[in-house]
């Protein structure tokens, strides 16, 4: 299976796990849209994306179409996925994203937090299916707040919803194959340097 076979894979395998896991939260479809998260920059700095669509079910089982799935590459060929979903209303919208790849045929081989910028903790998980190797870096944003935990990403919108504050939801995940003969720490590097070109634009597109 190619790198972005199993990447596509994947994703198919964790909407379908999302379903399980999406009984047990609270619904609310996203019918009214504000903030438009596909706005985001189709080209960044050296890297230029091209979409990977979803289906019409996955949007239906994500409750919201303000999300997006991009593969941005660069000359060198070396590539980055990136995935984004949002919601100015919906929490649920951000799940526990390795819950996710529970039963999905993925072995999770390790995950530990790490210190992206000084505003942005993230988790980092290496993932692996057969011969290829993915690592992942993910985080849960609460309006300002960029944060490795779920939970405390939950509280703070519940803690500002009671305070009369809307606080949007939002989970943010980056991932790049581990090339043959490739270190991870290269593969790391990379994804650092795709976080911190981002990174000013977050408050602009995914407030």
């Amino acid at each position: 299976m190619s790198n972005r076979s199993f990447f596509i894979a994947t994703v198919i395998l964790i909407v379908s796990a999302f379903i399980a896991f999406s009984s047990y939260l609270p619904s609310r479809f996203d019918s009214v849209v504000q903030v438009k998260v596909s706005g985001f920059p189709m080209v960044i700095g050296e890297w230029s994306a091209t979409e990977i669509p979803l289906s019409e079910r996955s949007y239906q089982i994500l409750e919201t179409r303000n999300l997006f799935l991009r593969e941005y590459k660069n000359k060198r060929g070396d590539v980055i996925y990136l995935y984004v979903i949002y919601s100015e209303y919906n929490r649920k919208v951000s799940h526990p994203h390795e819950v996710c790849y529970m039963g999905s045929g993925v072995t999770i081989v390790y995950k530990s937090s790490l210190q992206i910028s000084d505003s942005i903790r993230a988790m980092r998980m290496l993932i692996e299916k057969g011969d290829s190797r993915q690592l992942v870096v993910y985080w849960y944003k609460a309006g300002y707040l960029n944060t490795d935990k779920y939970l405390r990403q939950q509280i703070k919108i519940v803690t500002e919803r009671m305070l009369g504050r809307k606080v949007p939801s939002a989970l943010i995940r980056i991932a790049t194959d581990i090339k043959k003969n490739e270190e991870e720490e290269d593969a790391l590097s990379r994804i650092k340097s795709f976080c911190l070109l981002i990174t000013p634009l977050l408050s602009q597109y995914i407030p």
